[in-house]
């Protein structure tokens, strides 16, 4: 990839390739921000069909289509992904194009993801694939190949709500306090613990809040034909987004901690690699389906040694 194709942003490439006709029929977008990956999705299907931008117009139109996980268990099974492929076969009811999003792609299972291979070797005609996911590597790469790769930047701060600020806030003064041992004496270790297990519960509550409102919002624009069992994956999905994003915001916390304090003590980059450590052995838990706040908890435990020590 020459210089100025690796300086012009994701947008600028997909416009461009927009204007010159040359935009692949299939598309693998993928970043680490699951909601920044479906609304760089949203604004391009947006763009494609020539609507406003925006999720409402695009969950009701006609000739948009989804796939998304279903259940508890979060998977995309064979028998939906065929659906999908018996839906796009048609011609589009409006304009000359059509759209279908297949959200978390990496939750295809193996009969599902086989039974797609054939979807992307012969495309339906005017019709363009978006495949979303954060985890490009856990599709076959046989899906990979017949995709034209799109990976996001991730934003520096992606996560903006001021009761995450605040807890993060909370989180780096009390890693201030390990690091210069406040307060002294005996009174340091339950300092230390209670701190923790207030940030843990705090951690639990603003979670749950941020859920809930994101949830509430984002279920006005669904399609009324959603099942239940797609609702249940989309809220889980919601939960698991947003928890995610919190663990990267308080790894990016560190790091910024780590950085100020260096210059006072030379320790502290040690200290920060294996923090780093201890959160994507965190992040791992999580995908086992750990407690947020269990794995949270881990973390913390595992932060108070690294940094009183």
């Amino acid at each position: 990839m020459t210089a100025s194709i690796a300086e012009q942003s994701p947008t600028d490439l997909i416009d461009r390739a927009i204007q010159d006709n040359r935009l692949a029929h299939a598309l693998l977008i993928h970043g680490n921000n699951l909601r920044q990956v479906e609304a760089f999705a949203i604004t391009l299907a947006s763009k494609l069909m020539d609507l406003d931008q925006g999720e409402d117009g695009i969950a009701w139109h006609p000739d948009v289509f989804s796939l998304r996980p279903s259940k508890k268990s979060r998977i995309i099974s064979v028998d939906d992904t065929r659906e999908l492929i018996r839906k796009i076969q048609h011609s589009p009811q409006q304009g000359d194009r059509k759209i279908a999003f297949i959200y978390e792609v990496d939750r295809l299972n193996t009969s599902a993801a086989n039974a797609f291979l054939k979807t992307l070797e012969e495309p339906p005609l005017n019709t363009t694939i978006l495949l979303l996911t954060t985890r490009p590597h856990s599709l076959l790469a046989t899906i990979r190949s017949r995709c034209q790769l799109f990976r996001l930047p991730t934003d520096v701060q992606s996560f903006e709500d001021p009761r995450a600020v605040a807890w993060l806030e909370s989180y780096t003064a009390w890693l201030s306090d390990l690091l210069e041992k406040r307060p002294g004496g005996k009174a340091s270790v339950p300092h230390y613990v209670m701190g923790l297990y207030g940030l843990v519960e705090r951690f639990r509550c603003t979670i749950s809040a941020i859920t809930s409102e994101t949830w509430k919002s984002r279920s006005k624009s669904l399609p009324e034909d959603l099942d239940d069992d797609e609702r249940i994956a989309m809220e889980s999905r919601i939960s698991i987004s947003i928890r995610n994003e919190f663990l990267a915001a308080i790894e990016q916390a560190t790091e910024s901690f780590a950085r100020d304090t260096l210059s006072q003590n030379p320790d502290v980059s040690s200290k920060l690699v294996d923090s780093i450590g201890a959160m994507e052995k965190a992040t791992g838990l999580l995908r086992l389906n750990m407690k947020p706040e269990a794995t949270l908890e881990a973390y913390l435990l595992q932060a108070l040694r690294i940094w009183a020590s």
